[in-house]
């Protein structure tokens, strides 16, 4: 899990004040994952959304911070070094796929969970190279 900002719009963690939060509505993983209590960051939520698409616009537009994952992530929003900004490091959270269990895979099945986790695979390692 990564801290997620603005592109565009610097984000600067005031020590004085709450660290705003983008979050989905609860229950979020993502959310409660955060461990701000835990580093002793007051936090407040700024914004909440039922879909990632609102999460992303808040966060693009500087309302706030969320946390989710690198993979996917829009123009308008940026993974943050969360050392740089202040923040807790996160977790790391696991990743499945799953399939049917009845019955073999067609190959198109197979196929295409091959190219997810390929995919997956070379998102992680292209995360990797840029925090080294």
């Amino acid at each position: 899990m990564r801290w997620i900002g603005s592109a565009s719009v610097p984000f600067h963690a005031d020590p004085d004040e709450p660290l705003p939060l983008v979050a989905f509505d609860r229950p979020c993983l993502f959310h409660s994952a955060a461990a701000l209590d835990r580093a002793g960051i007051k936090w407040r939520v700024a914004f909440t959304s039922p879909s990632l698409s609102g999460l992303w616009a808040a966060a693009a537009a500087g309302l706030g911070v969320t946390v989710r994952t690198s993979y996917g992530l829009p123009a308008t929003v940026r993974a943050l070094d969360h050392a740089a900004c202040g923040l807790p490091p996160l977790p790391s959270i696991p990743l499945a796929l799953h399939r049917a269990a009845s019955g073999a895979p067609s190959t198109p099945v197979e196929r295409l969970a091959a190219l997810i986790v390929d995919s997956v695979r070379e998102a992680h390692a292209s995360a990797e190279t840029a925090l080294a």
